[in-house]
């Protein structure tokens, strides 16, 4: 009986720990899934296993640490050896370098911290030493998923809102945006078949000016250059492949004489299209100096109702008191009358259907221009004659620098999230990473150690 009683209390005591067991190694199984799960939403190569440090847990806080497994082979060789015709030949582990800690995002409301000591390889041939940088960008103390997550971020957040989101420094977040190269793949128009440019200048800061340029076809933002001079303008069509030179049939721009003259310079052959919203709003520009200098002359404390001049026809139907009001002013100033016929008479010239209409419609303009007794009329008279070419180049295509002008509301608005910015080049970048397709954007240049070879971000390729 004895025997029977402790039988049964030795077979309890078995499969009371066969029970532990297999419970510890669920919870393994669960914590080994739930870590592969944590390292996939991080961005963290197959190769490398997480294990959570507890003893460094904090609120809204985790750390993992970094461990190297067996799929985690030999990694190339970056030098450029002469005799090496296996890459993997001379390279042996050197140890492991400092056990450093990297912030690699957030899960949920958890900041995620890895502490990692990334594996050092030597070459015996040459002697010279790396590390293997999977993980982390050589300098950071982010990950490379992380970095990738900055910089699409970029295109759409200020750099003080990405440091508070992504827990790093601004100066971390511009760094990472100096290091970043946006030029244009020429190669994605090669299948083009007929490319137009559109080329304005918008305010970078108060009077500083920069250039836009846009491919009018596709809509695409191909540059924003550091000034609005002939120079720098010169400087990039100057920079553009010869296939696609040849292929640039029309450039739409403002009342620029530069621009005209870069563009004449550089661009042999090319049409060039004086922008009729451009011509128009000079045309607003010199009636609304005339009104200021008749209410300077009057004396009298009324003041000239401006918006009147500025109204379409449809609207001035419709609204008799107005017309009325209008017809009233320009009795009362006549000198405002010749200034008003001739915008009209601009705008009536830009409704014609063929070239040769047109053509007729702006003779008559210059030749009413000239018959002026008002030498400022004769001057506005002469823009016109130098211009001409380049405005009824419009009623070929119909070509306008519209588009441009939508970019430049998208400019506006990076430039309001971003609250300005004190440097050109950086300006320059931010607006292109909000502007410019990705497929345009060069990858920014993280340099590993000992080596000159380029990291890229796997997102932007």
């Amino acid at each position: 009986m004895v025997d029977e009683i402790l039988d049964k209390r030795g077979k309890k005591k078995i499969s009371l720990l066969i029970e532990q067991k297999t419970k510890n190694k669920k919870r393994e199984r669960s914590d080994i899934l739930s870590n592969k799960i944590i390292a996939q939403i991080l961005g963290i190569d197959k190769g490398f296993k997480l294990k959570e440090r507890k003893d460094l847990k904090k609120d809204g806080e985790i750390y993992f640490e970094v461990r190297y497994s067996k799929k985690v082979g030999i990694p190339e060789c970056p030098y450029k050896c002469k005799g090496c015709k296996d890459k993997r030949e001379y390279i042996v582990r050197n140890g492991k370098a400092k056990e450093r800690i990297i912030k690699a995002g957030k899960v949920g409301t958890q900041r995620i911290y890895l502490i990692h000591r990334p594996q050092r390889y030597m070459c015996k041939k040459t002697g010279k030493s790396f590390r293997n940088e999977k993980i982390s960008y050589r300098w950071q103390r982010i990950t490379r998923a992380e970095t990738e997550n900055l910089v699409k971020n970029l295109r759409k957040m200020s750099i003080s809102a990405i440091a508070k989101e992504h827990g790093v420094s601004v100066r971390t977040v511009s760094n990472l945006l100096d290091s970043i190269e946006v030029k244009v793949d020429w190669t994605k128009f090669q299948d083009m078949e007929d490319i137009k440019l559109g080329i304005d200048e918008h305010s970078f800061r108060g009077f500083k000016m920069v250039t836009t340029i846009v491919e009018l076809n596709t809509s695409n933002t191909i540059a924003i250059l550091k000034s609005d001079k002939k120079e720098e303008l010169k400087g990039f069509l100057n920079k553009i492949p010869y296939k696609i030179k040849q292929k640039i049939t029309e450039a739409a721009i403002d009342m620029r004489a530069s621009f005209k003259n870069a563009v004449k310079e550089e661009l042999l052959g090319v049409k060039v299209v004086a922008d009729h919203f451009h011509v128009v709003k000079d045309a607003q520009k010199k009636l609304r100096e005339s009104i200021k200098i008749e209410e300077e002359v009057t004396n009298n404390n009324t003041k000239i109702p401006v918006k009147l001049f500025f109204l379409n026809g449809k609207k001035l139907l419709k609204e008799k008191k107005k017309v009325k009001k209008l017809y009233k002013t320009l009795k009362e100033h006549p000198y405002l009358k010749e200034y008003y016929r001739y915008l009209l008479m601009l705008k009536w010239m830009y409704k014609a259907e063929t070239y040769e209409e047109g053509k007729r419609r702006l003779h008559i303009l210059i030749g009413k221009m000239e018959e002026s007794e008002d030498p400022q009329v004769w001057r506005w008279a002469k823009t016109y004659i130098r211009w001409e070419k380049e405005i009824l180049q419009y009623f070929v295509n119909r070509t306008t620098t519209a588009k441009v002008e939508g970019r430049h509301t998208h400019i506006k608005l990076i430039k309001r999230i971003s609250f300005g910015f004190k440097e050109v080049l950086r300006y320059t970048k931010k607006v292109l990473l909000g502007v410019m397709p990705e497929r345009f954007i060069k990858l920014p240049n993280f340099i590993t150690e000992g080596t000159t070879y380029c990291k890229q971000l796997s997102f932007l390729s």
